[in-house]
């Protein structure tokens, strides 16, 4: 019975293991994706990670909303090869689709070259 056991317990453990592994490297992968990412609290910026332009951060930046209240993320990822910009708070349809023309004025390839931000 004690063979037994620890036989269980260690392709128990080799599962794990390797259930770690993937959930890993799936994490990863899904980072590789985001260009950027911004958290804007009443018109200003209060967190940036990844690399963006810094002339697209500015135009972005102008169409957010500035009131009271406001909250606001923004990535952009990397979807069929090109970029997409995805935006949840307070933006109404009109401000997210200039924001999407904006980034739509920037190829991939420098959208990758830009500076890094913020961590």
């Amino acid at each position: 019975m004690s063979k037994y056991w620890a036989r269980t317990m260690s392709n128990l453990a080799g599962f794990l293991l390797a259930l770690i592994i993937i959930f890993a490297i799936t994490l990863a992968a899904r980072r590789a994706l985001i260009i950027f990412e911004l958290d804007v609290r009443d018109g200003k910026l209060s967190r940036a990670r990844g690399r963006i332009p810094q002339a697209l951060l500015n135009d972005l930046l102008v169409v957010c909303p500035h009131g009271h209240d406001s909250k606001l993320t923004i990535a952009c990822r990397v979807e069929q090869g090109r970029p997409r910009l995805i935006a949840k708070g307070t933006l109404d349809a009109e401000a997210l689709q200039r924001m999407r023309n904006l980034l739509g004025l920037w190829p991939l390839a420098r959208l990758k070259a830009a500076p890094k931000i913020g961590a």
